[in-house]
């Protein structure tokens, strides 16, 4: 099956709005039109999606490019607009012999039963099927068209614009159509007054000669934006139909990994008129000022906040008793929970809510081998609490990656969504080489960046061996750690690794940097590396990337599915051979890297990831309220 998307309209009615831009590249909640047809294509699984463009086609074409979200994308140009039926003839060889799902690029459908409709089409063997919703005001079903069937759903009358519906079903531009219908094209009659063929013509054409079309209920609402009114109304149900989400987090005032990723979360639900908090045990000026419109809530309490985290089993106690008190007082404010980072999973059971826990890191509560029996038995008892309490109070679970899907699926018995998380490209891929090549004097050099907390989880030894093994190959060889320590003992470890093998001039340590100093380097470097295990540092190698930089990392890292799967940097367990590879062949990998800079900024976007969350959100809302 083909998605049919038509986008070839300038929508005159919207006067200024349109003037210069095609109506379906309007924006509503900082996303276009199209592209709330184009994620519902997505989600019906098409092997291809095409757009029938006309009117200020190429900003379309530049927009949505030769794919959206991994499904090839094929453009018709509709040089003249004479309705919906002609566009269908103009794209009649693109639509080849396939079945097609046909959209227009300026309706919204408020929570659209896109794979529902689906189903039915297939199981019910339909001719055509209609979207259709059940609309309160009958005089809006004039804007579009009305239906007539029987009590099982089949049709058998449709009538164009009514002025005087006899019922309150409305039909919209959401229509799966078995792929015969183009053949009746040409026997359809065209409207005296509007002087082109009309779609519930070429409908009732097939209807009259027995075939089978019916009707479903495609949505709550639904808006075809034509006017400023359409505009406004469309805004208003969106904002309504959105749940008010609590973003529950261990703490906010380092800001590692997953409390950027909360930041750029908030603030994507926010410009998607998502209403949204956060509770955490702590805050920073810094922090509430990257948000746009986010509370951050905080109980009281006197837990020890220092990384790299909780020092014991009671401090752990205490953080779950804390946040059961404060969820009971406020999560009726919230129609769904975001949990993040254990243990805020362990603080709503055994009360129920929507939720969604975005599984960054399953807790590791596993024994190490020379554990006593005690501990053991100790730690079995708390994996087992951890997979029941899981099991009866997370709705969904999110992961990033294949790895992690497996490990919630093994620990949990649950199937986990992989949703990719997003990265800042705008940001990232804008950094001055020139300033920070002066700042850390790196002219002439081959550096290597490697960012992060400096743990022994991200694994900067393994940095430092490789160099070591590589500076009589690799002339001004310079390895580049931007990150705080955050582990004395590992601290001392390197550094005695520096000293012993007389490291000193091919390593540089630059401490905590600002995202901006960082993508400055990240820009000035020649190569990244990254030889994370499989817990953490998801989002600095693609962050890296978007600076068109090569990258390595390990085989072992979360993101390696990923970054396998799309070609976007080397995965290896041997460091010094993938970096002498790279050395000696740079301009291919430049190459390479600079294609894997425009898939992160196509598919990799904190907008994608939000959109992927909120329908999760959706989701485990309507699991539990229906």
């Amino acid at each position: 099956m083909k998605a049919l998307i038509l986008a070839g309209g300038r929508g005159s009615r919207l006067n200024e709005h349109t003037k210069d831009k095609n109506k379906s590249l309007l924006q509503l909640f900082h996303k276009p039109l199209i592209e709330y047809n184009l994620d519902h294509a997505i989600e019906a699984k098409v092997n291809e999606i095409i757009i029938v463009v006309g009117y200020k086609k190429e900003e379309i074409i530049k927009h949505v490019g030769d794919n959206f979200k991994g499904t090839k994308v094929t453009y018709v140009e509709q040089k003249e607009q004479k309705g919906l039926v002609h566009a269908m003839e103009t794209a009649k060889q693109a639509i080849g012999s396939s079945d097609f799902f046909l959209m227009l690029g300026d309706e919204i459908l408020v929570n659209a039963k896109i794979k529902e409709m689906k189903k039915k089409f297939r199981e019910n063997d339909c001719y055509v099927l209609c979207g259709t919703i059940i609309e309160s005001e009958k005089s809006s079903i004039g804007k579009t068209y009305s239906v007539m069937g029987d009590e099982k759903g089949r049709i058998f009358r449709l009538i164009e614009k009514p002025k005087f519906p006899i019922n309150n079903i409305k039909g919209t531009g959401h229509c799966i159509m078995k792929n015969e219908i183009l053949s009746y094209i040409p026997r359809t009659p065209i409207n005296m007054n509007r002087g082109e063929r009309e779609m519930v013509d070429l409908f009732q054409l097939a209807i009259d000669e027995g075939k089978r079309a019916e009707i479903m209920n495609a949505a709550k609402h639904y808006v075809n934006v034509n006017t400023d009114e359409d505009l406004r109304l469309a805004e208003e149900i969106i904002r309504k139909s959105n749940p008010k989400v609590l973003i529950i987090h261990t703490q906010m005032r380092f800001l590692g990994g997953a409390e950027l990723l909360i930041i750029e979360l908030a603030n994507w639900l926010t410009k998607r008129g998502i209403k949204n908090d956060i509770l955490a045990l702590s805050s920073s000026k810094e922090v509430e000022d990257k948000l746009i419109n986010t509370e951050i809530i905080i109980p009281k309490h006197n837990i020890d906040l220092r990384p790299p985290g909780f020092k014991n089993t009671k401090d752990i106690i205490n953080f779950v008793k804390t946040y059961r008190k404060n969820l009971s007082k406020i999560m009726n404010n919230y129609e769904v929970l975001n949990f993040h980072n254990f243990p805020t999973t362990w603080s709503l059971f055994p009360k129920s809510k929507p939720s969604v826990w975005m599984l960054n890191e399953p807790p590791n509560l596993w024994s190490k081998p020379e554990a006593s029996f005690y501990l053991k038995t100790l730690n079995n008892l708390r994996n087992y609490l951890d997979r029941e309490i899981i099991r009866n109070s997370m709705n969904i679970i999110c992961v990033a990656d294949s790895f992690n899907k497996e490990r919630a699926k093994i620990r949990y018995k649950k199937n986990a969504r992989i949703v990719y998380y997003g990265v800042n490209h705008e940001l990232f891929s804008q950094g001055n080489a020139e300033k920070a090549i002066k700042k850390y004097k790196l002219k002439n050099k081959f550096t290597i960046v490697q960012s992060g907390m400096i743990t022994p989880v991200k694994n900067q030894l393994e940095s430092i061996k490789a160099i070591n093994n590589l500076r009589d190959k690799i002339p001004d060889l310079l390895m580049v750690f931007a990150g705080k320590f955050a582990d004395q003992d590992y601290e001392k470890q390197i550094k005695d690794y520096i000293n012993q093998n007389k490291l000193d001039k091919n390593i540089l340590f630059t401490g905590n940097l600002s995202r901006e100093d960082l993508r400055d380097l990240y820009k000035a470097s020649n190569l990244g590396i990254y030889p994370i295990g499989q817990q953490g540092g998801w989002l600095a190698p693609f962050e890296h990337i978007c600076s068109s930089t090569p990258i390595i990392v390990s085989e072992n890292l979360g993101a390696s599915s990923v970054i396998k799967q799309f070609d976007l940097g080397i995965l290896t367990n041997n460091f010094s051979k993938s970096i002498e590879e790279v050395y000696n062949n740079y301009p291919t990998y430049k190459k390479k890297a600079e294609k894997a800079s425009l898939f992160v900024k196509k598919n990799l976007g904190w907008d994608v990831f939000t959109d992927k969350l909120i329908k999760a959100f959706k989701d485990a809302r309507n699991l539990n309220y229906g």
